[in-house]
C-alpha cells in the first residue's frame, strides 16, 4: 500500500454485518493487531491509534464512499468555526476528530453536541467537562 494510496476515515464507516461476518472479518483484524504487539507493525503515534492501521489493511481497496454529510469532520481541529452554521445543520452525523472535543475544552459548535448527547444510563460514566469547569471557576 502506497502512502498517497486514497483510503477512508475508519473513524466513521457503516458495514454490512452479513459480509462482515462471512469474510470473518473480526478475526483478520485481531490478526493484524496481535502481529502489531509482536511485531511492531505501525507506531501507535504514526498512524493515530492501534485500531486505524488494521481496518485500513483488512478494508484495502475494499471499501466504497458515503456522502460526504454522514462524516463532516475536522470540528476538533480548532476552537474555531470551520463550517458555517447552516452547513453543520445540513450534516447527518458531526465529528470532532482531533483536540477540541466539545465535552473536554472550548471546540466549535458545543451547543449542537449538547443538544445531541445522552448520558450514560447506567450513571456509571460521567464527563469531565474542563472547560465548564474553568468557565465557572472565573
Amino acid at each position: 500500500m502506497k502512502a498517497s494510496t486514497c483510503s477512508f476515515n475508519p473513524g466513521v464507516f457503516v458495514a454490512n454485518l452479513t459480509e462482515w461476518k462471512r469474510q470473518n472479518i473480526t478475526n483478520q483484524l485481531e490478526k493484524w493487531m496481535k502481529l502489531n504487539v509482536e511485531e511492531g507493525l505501525y507506531s501507535r503515534t504514526l498512524a493515530g491509534s492501534i485500531t486505524t492501521p488494521p481496518l485500513l489493511i483488512v478494508f484495502y481497496q475494499q471499501h466504497s464512499t458515503i456522502d460526504p454529510m454522514w462524516n463532516v469532520r475536522h470540528l476538533g481541529s480548532s476552537a474555531g468555526k470551520r463550517y458555517s452554521p447552516q452547513f453543520v445543520k445540513a450534516a447527518k452525523l458531526l465529528h470532532w476528530n482531533g483536540h477540541f472535543k466539545p465535552w473536554g475544552r472550548t471546540a466549535s459548535y458545543t451547543d449542537v453536541w449538547e443538544k445531541w448527547y445522552i448520558p450514560d444510563p447506567t450513571g456509571k460514566f460521567s464527563l469531565i467537562r474542563r472547560h465548564m469547569e474553568i468557565s465557572n471557576i472565573k
